[in-house]
């Protein structure tokens, strides 16, 4: 990571990317709202959504030939992650399903280069019957990713909604890339919280852009809804800005996020007892405190999108 090509050009084109969201719901009712939004689409466009368009094993695997499919026939590039194993994937054990994210490019490739490095504790373990089991496995590498869109080279990092977390484990110099992805599905409350630590990272000169999109949630009754949109992108400023330095991005994301005891919070809805307080959630396993290591990678093929 961190070392860029063609001299970080973005600055006089920056990316173009469309950001959507999609209700949290069953598999089938967001597909649908998605193939909505994907009929909309101009050829050409890039869209990003949130992440998990599918969460269940069964449920990917149609995502993923209806993803294949409207990339191809819309001449369109979309960008989300699925419950699904990866050959691509680098890094990763052959079979093994992780919170994979996938960019499905116009011109009918499909490629894998990041998972999900800090997945919630009920992603990993089925805990509560009344919820979908999805059962992922955590992903060890933060991958320096190369996308070319008409001609022009950007380094990228992907990082998966509480990945955000990775962000405290690696000086700005190494995280420094042209663009930042996060697709997410933060809690009721700390959507607000990722996007001001998403928009310092750019300000203060770690991301030439960022790309982040939240899903929502539509309650039944008057309850409080688990997940809150957001679609928001992100450009530096013209001016000189003071460059983040290691310790203040460290507190940067300390004071963005809950640690938690893995099994403590069975399911989506025990989490907004944390997220309500402001940050997003890390379950105890994955954390520096567990001894959480995070090794930089590299996906060796050029994405076009």
């Amino acid at each position: 990571m961190g070392t860029h090509v063609e001299s970080m050009t973005m600055k006089t084109r920056p990316l173009d990317v469309k950001l959507h969201t999609f209700g949290m719901a069953a598999e089938d009712r967001q597909l649908a709202e998605i193939a909505g939004q994907v009929e909309s689409a101009n050829p050409g466009d890039i869209l990003l959504l949130p992440e998990y368009a599918a969460y269940t094993a069964e449920g990917s695997d149609i995502a993923y030939e209806a993803f294949c499919r409207w990339a191809r026939e819309k001449q369109i590039t979309l960008i989300t992650t699925l419950n699904r194993a990866a050959d691509d994937l680098p890094y990763s054990e052959a079979g093994v399903r992780a919170n994979t994210l996938f960019i499905f490019s116009a011109n009918g490739k499909v490629h894998a280069p990041q998972a999900k490095v800090t997945p919630q504790s009920f992603e990993m373990q089925w805990m509560d019957e009344k919820s979908p089991i999805i059962n992922v496995k955590p992903y060890t590498h933060l991958n320096r990713v190369v996308l070319r869109h008409e001609g022009q080279a950007y380094s990228a990092l992907f990082l998966i909604c509480s990945d955000l977390y990775l962000l405290k484990l690696f000086p700005p110099e190494e995280l420094r890339e042209d663009v930042l992805f996060c697709p997410a599905n933060f809690g009721n409350g700390a959507e607000g919280v990722a996007g001001q630590l998403i928009e310092t990272c750019v300000e203060r000169g770690v991301f030439g852009q960022a790309f982040y999109a939240n899903c929502y949630q539509k309650p039944k009754s008057k309850h409080l809804p688990l997940t809150v949109a957001v679609t928001q992108s992100f450009g530096q400023a013209e001016g000189a800005v003071a460059k983040l330095g290691a310790a203040d991005l460290v507190r940067q994301v300390d004071a963005s996020h809950h640690l938690y005891h893995d099994d403590s919070h069975p399911n989506f809805l025990s989490m907004l007892d944390l997220t309500r307080r402001g940050g997003f959630t890390v379950p105890h396993s994955r954390s520096v405190e567990s001894g959480l290591t995070v090794y930089t990678g590299t996906y060796d093929r050029v994405i076009e999108i």
